[in-house]
């Protein structure tokens, strides 16, 4: 999969725009207080299972708490399926805050029919954890960068030195 397919990577970038948004309130313009918070708690529920794709170590349970939140936000924000002669696809039910979550959750789940959701992953670079599309041939991607690359084979190299 040298390069992402255009409807993968839309999906992808939707994700991951949602994960990296330093500000969510930037990224929901206009939004309660309380659909920020939401917004948050989705976000740190995405970034648990990005974490798994990683390989990062995480705390017993963690998966399956951020499992069952995801599960309990698409219920609350559900998504219809549209069919049209050209063209087919999961739209919100609502709008607002609401769909964007739902668009959100239907982006993971085209990337997850496309057998790309295993893909979408976080950064293992102590420092960085910016989510990223893993564009390996065989899934191995580990960091969003080779500056990240770098930083992290340097400093396991200093601490492999400390320990001699």
């Amino acid at each position: 999969m040298e390069n992402c397919p255009p409807v993968v990577c839309e999906a992808s970038d939707l994700v991951l725009s949602f994960v990296n948004a330093e500000s969510l309130d930037e990224w929901l313009p206009g939004a309660a207080p309380s659909d920020v918070a939401a917004a948050t708690e989705l976000r740190d529920s995405l970034v648990v299972l990005l974490r798994e794709h990683s390989g990062c170590a995480l705390d017993e349970g963690a998966v399956a708490a951020a499992e069952g939140h995801l599960r309990q936000v698409a219920t609350r924000y559900p998504l219809v399926a549209v069919v049209g002669a050209d063209a087919c696809g999961l739209e919100p039910v609502h709008g607002g805050p609401f769909g964007t979550f739902a668009r959100v959750l239907g982006a993971v789940t085209d990337l997850a029919y496309r057998g790309a959701w295993p893909r979408t992953k976080v950064c293992k670079n102590d420092t960085c954890h910016t989510g990223f599309f893993d564009k390996t041939r065989n899934t191995s991607g580990l960091y969003c960068s080779p500056a990240c690359s770098s930083q992290a084979s340097m400093r396991a190299y200093r601490n492999r030195r400390k320990a001699a």
